[in-house]
Parts: C-alpha cells; structure tokens; sequence
C-alpha cells in the first residue's frame, strides 16, 4: 500500500499538510457504568494508528503502532483505495475486532531537503510531547488558532550526521500561519514522521520553534 494522507492538497509556499485534528489527548481511558452492577459500557482508548484501506475506499484494518492489527467491525469511507493513513483513533476492541467511534486524519509526510520547499515559514506552536512509535517520529503541540483558516505544516530534512557508528537526522517542523487568523485559543494536535527510508539511522532530532524560543527535541 501507498502511505499518503487523506488530504493531498499543497499551499503555493510548498509547505504540505493542513491541521485537520482537534483532540482530547492520546490514550485516554475510561470505563463508565449505570445503575445496573452487571452492565458496563466498552472501554475507550484512543491512539495514533494505521488506517488501511480496500480497493472499494473502506477503512478495513487498524494497525496499531505496536503491530498488532485488527479487523474493523463497521468500516467506514476513506478518501483513496488501497491507501494507509496516519490517524488518531478513537475505539473499542472486541476479541480481534476493533469497533471505530472517530477517526481524525493526522499530518504525515515524508520530509523533503530544504530545495524541496519553495518557502520554509517557521511560526511558532507550543512544544508538548514528542516519541517514537510505529516507524514514526510523533509530535504533539499546541497551535494558536481561531479556526478561521487552516494551518500547512511540513518536515524539512536539515542534515544527517555519521558519528563513527552513530547516525542522526536532522528535522525542522516548518509552520505558516495564515495572516488571518488569529492566536485565540490552543488547539492539541499530532503530527506524524514517516522513518521508513531512515532505517540505518540511531536517533532522530527536531527542531520546532516555540514561544519560548527554538527548541531542539531528540528521540
């Protein structure tokens, strides 16, 4: 299967991506119950994952980032046959099956050396969290927004140092923020890194310029 995103779309600047999560965090839980002891809702988790599509465009099967996959119990319509997304998922797991409650779209790209940009806007978010997890370098962050316009974001491949037998990347999380919209409220969201084509690489940095300054994250 191809890994792309749901949305193709690219600005003039050659920054891809668009911000197209709203979130509550990642791997929440929770169980509730009614007034009857014996009864119990399913548990509720919610998680980056791999959404794999058919040929026919339908969510068939969840990959989670420990490996583990699961046949969807209701499938749902994508974007693209044959097609992985990066998503976060809200859902329920049932023996081998997993039962989906929401599936939000998570940027993903493959980064490009900075030639590949025709721009390389750097506005800043704030820095919450960062791990690696499914052949992925995942970011979360804040970015101020009023929701008036959507934000492009994109990884830029700095440089990759080979120190004796220990390799690193280099990243910078690019970032425009459109001129109208303003900084109102703080909206959570994940980015993903694809590291398949980094394989013989040992850690991973990135550079994500914050409020508080550029900030240097290595995983």
């Amino acid at each position: 299967m191809k890994h792309t995103r749901m949305d193709n779309r690219s600005n003039n600047n050659g920054v891809i991506g668009m911000i197209l999560v709203t979130l509550v965090g990642l791997c929440l839980y929770f169980i509730s119950c009614n007034s009857d002891d014996d009864y119990r809702v399913p548990s509720y988790f919610i998680d980056l994952v791999e959404a794999n599509t058919n040929h026919d465009t339908l969510v068939t099967v969840i990959k989670m980032d420990n490996g583990k996959t699961y046949d969807v119990h209701q499938s749902i319509v994508a974007a693209a046959p044959d097609t992985t997304y990066r998503c976060l998922c809200t859902y329920a797991l049932d023996s081998n099956q997993i039962t989906l409650y929401r599936l939000e779209h998570v940027y993903s790209s493959y980064p490009r050396k900075a030639d590949g940009f025709k721009s390389h806007p750097t506005d800043p978010v704030k820095f919450i969290s960062s791990w690696k997890s499914g052949g992925y370098l995942n970011l979360q962050i804040g970015v101020m927004t009023t929701d008036a316009e959507q934000h492009p974001f994109g990884f830029c491949e700095d440089s990759i140092t080979d120190r004796g037998m220990y390799k690193t990347v280099y990243f910078t999380l690019l970032h425009q923020r459109p001129n109208r919209d303003n900084e109102s409220y703080t909206k959570t969201m994940f980015l993903s890194i694809p590291l398949s084509k980094y394989t013989d690489c040992d850690s991973f940095a990135i550079h994500v310029q914050t409020y508080e300054g550029l900030r240097q994250v290595v995983r």
